[in-house]
């Protein structure tokens, strides 16, 4: 017996404990979705979750004071290499993209979409001038802050005017979807997960109420991309457990709790965040490995295009920077949200208006007209090539192996489990070893005995070592098989663009293994993401993809019935009090005992 207990240690695996039978108290769990621009956090009895900016800007000390500041964009910037040809091929697409909504038929009478020329917008937009207002929050809650502090979160950041804000560094500690580790000041791996400790820590304490020290007593749970990387995970654990002091916590997918939120149990879910897009199959809880991919766009870059198509008709607020205001560019994101659809029918010039507090205090009305520029702008997701003013060249992010992910505080990670398995009685590293000698002979295989049965087996092709001419040709023919095609290149066109909204739906659902479970996946197209609120976007994306796939396929996106922003918060809260989320659960002593493979035996997703 005691030989079988060191086994169960050396093989990786942690001796299974039962979780403690106390009652789950949804009061008492914290569900926590951190992203790109706002992190959404609250306890799982909450109606609605805390939202609010992620991001922590800390005073510069005078001896940085003639450096220059350190501030991390709130929207993607702008391609500053080969701009002025960038330019000119955006034109390009602007106009095909208008000439393309031209053809369509608005109504039943076949009418086709009558556009209104940007230069009659441009006329009417430039004799639009600002009228004052009276301001829309009472003026002692907007100055309930100072410029002074040490640190500022939140609104705090989006009040500083251009000249308060050199005196700060900002950061946002995630960018495209995964921790924004740079080699800038504050931009290392374990300065960035400092960022977010206190981030979270004033959104506990400031915002929910829950001082630090009575976190023992809470459990957390973290929503996580479909795609990550191992080690941020297990950095995220030893946050929450040990510096934050959480009692217990466990890990999600934030498309499988998306679908918990919505109340399926399978699906395609479509995740259109600020920064980034991910797709994901999920299937009885699962996400599945080969169909998860994670896009390198997002609400942000329709925003630039948003203000470079609106520029292009003079828009009135001519001093509008996003590159060095954030309360610009989260001016541009609120246009986007209350101005652009997908909605065809829609045509001809609208007159808008929108209210901005100018740095020295006065709130200001401004008038304006916009036409196609309000539809053009979301169209940018299904004509990728609109967004190249905000990179050329993107990332496409497909869910690495454990070998391709070499994490040096792993000790059992796949390779040594690939190592030290058995199969048959025998080491898969011997097997390999015997079939590579050149006096091979055939090898008598040991019995497993009754202490060996704790030993993991990792599943293998069945190989011959009888002799060496079998060896031999079977690594030949291993030889003149083709190499399989990365999974990163199904994302991209020809030309090397990243492919659109609808095509990467396509493609991540034809990585599916079986025709029955790409029938489900197309059946059950979920929207979600805070960028997935666009009018129209659900009818728009199901009619091109109807268009590209069999006929009689049904297709189906949908959204659902609530904020599509908190749709995987809500699930999150769900599946915590669940009887069946017990198991998950992974407690402070445990993750210090045995770190990464209690993590890999308990996480819900496939380590």
């Amino acid at each position: 017996m005691q030989r079988s207990r060191a086994s169960s240690t050396s093989s990786g695996r942690a001796p299974h404990q039962q979780p403690a039978s106390q009652p789950l108290e949804a009061p008492k769990i914290i569900i926590i979705h951190p992203g790109s621009q706002h992190l959404r956090i609250g306890r799982a009895a909450d109606l609605n979750p805390l939202t609010m900016l992620h991001a922590v800007a800390y005073r510069r000390s005078a001896q940085l004071s003639g450096d220059a500041p350190h501030h991390d964009p709130l929207l993607p910037p702008l391609e500053s290499v080969h701009a002025g040809r960038l330019q000119s091929e955006f034109e390009e697409q602007r106009l095909a993209v208008s000439r393309l909504l031209q053809h369509c038929v608005v109504d039943e009478q076949n009418r086709l979409r009558v556009a209104t020329p940007p230069q009659q917008l441009a006329h009417f937009n430039r004799s639009s001038v600002a009228e004052q207002v009276p301001p829309p929050v009472p003026a002692e809650q907007h100055n309930n802050w100072h410029s002074e502090a040490s640190m500022l979160y939140d609104e705090q950041i989006l009040r500083l005017s251009a000249q308060d804000a050199h005196n700060y560094d900002i950061h946002f500690p995630i960018r495209r979807g995964e921790l924004h580790v740079h080699g800038e000041r504050g931009g290392s791996l374990q300065a960035t997960l400092s960022h977010l400790e206190r981030i979270w820590s004033y959104a506990l304490e400031q915002r929910l109420g829950i001082a630090l020290r009575d976190l023992g007593t809470h459990s957390a749970v973290l929503v996580v991309n479909d795609v990550y990387v191992r080690r941020h995970l297990r950095e995220a654990m030893t946050l929450l457990l040990q510096r934050l002091g959480f009692q217990r916590c466990f890990l999600v997918q934030d498309s499988v709790a998306a679908t918990y939120g919505a109340g399926i149990g399978y699906g395609c879910v479509v995740d259109i965040g600020a920064q980034k897009t991910s797709i994901a199959c999920i299937e009885d809880g699962i996400s599945q490995l080969d169909a998860r991919v994670r896009l390198s766009y997002g609400g942000g870059d329709i925003d630039q295009v948003l203000l470079m198509l609106l520029r292009k008709c003079s828009f009135p607020y001519r001093e509008c920077c996003v590159e060095r205001s954030y309360v610009d560019a989260q001016l541009l994101d609120e246009l986007k949200e209350r101005f652009c659809h997908l909605n065809a029918n829609v045509c001809g010039a609208q007159e808008k208006h929108f209210t901005l507090r100018q740095p020295h205090g006065q709130w200001v009305r401004y008038t304006l007209q916009v036409g196609d520029e309000a539809i053009m702008a979301p169209l940018a997701l299904f004509h990728t090539e609109l967004l190249n003013i905000t990179g050329k060249t993107r990332a496409v992010h497909t869910q690495q192996s454990a070998q391709e992910q070499y994490d040096c505080e792993d000790c059992f990670d796949a390779e040594y489990l690939r190592e030290t398995g058995r199969r048959n009685g025998v080491r898969t590293g011997d097997l390999s070893m015997v079939g590579n000698t050149p006096t091979a002979k055939p090898t008598a295989q040991l019995p497993i005995t009754a202490d060996d049965e704790e030993l993991i087996v990792v599943d293998q092709d069945e190989t011959t070592v009888s002799s060496n001419s079998n060896s031999q040709q079977q690594q030949q023919q291993k030889q003149e098989q083709p190499l399989p095609k990365s999974s990163n290149s199904w994302y991209y066109n020809p030309g090397g663009q990243v492919v659109s909204l609808d095509q990467a739906v396509i493609r991540a659902i034809g990585r599916c293994g079986s025709y029955e479970t790409r029938r489900k996946m197309f059946g059950a197209i979920l929207l979600v993401g805070s960028s997935a609120k666009l009018r129209g976007l659900a009818a728009w994306l199901e009619q091109r993809i109807s268009q590209q796939v069999p006929a009689g396929l049904e297709v189906n996106v949908f959204s659902k019935g609530m904020d599509v922003g908190m749709v995987a918060w809500k699930g999150a809260a769900i599946m915590s009090v669940l009887e069946s989320a017990r198991e998950l659960w992974i407690t402070q002593r445990e993750w210090q005992r045995y770190g990464l493979r209690i993590l890999r035996e308990r996480s819900p997703f496939l380590w």
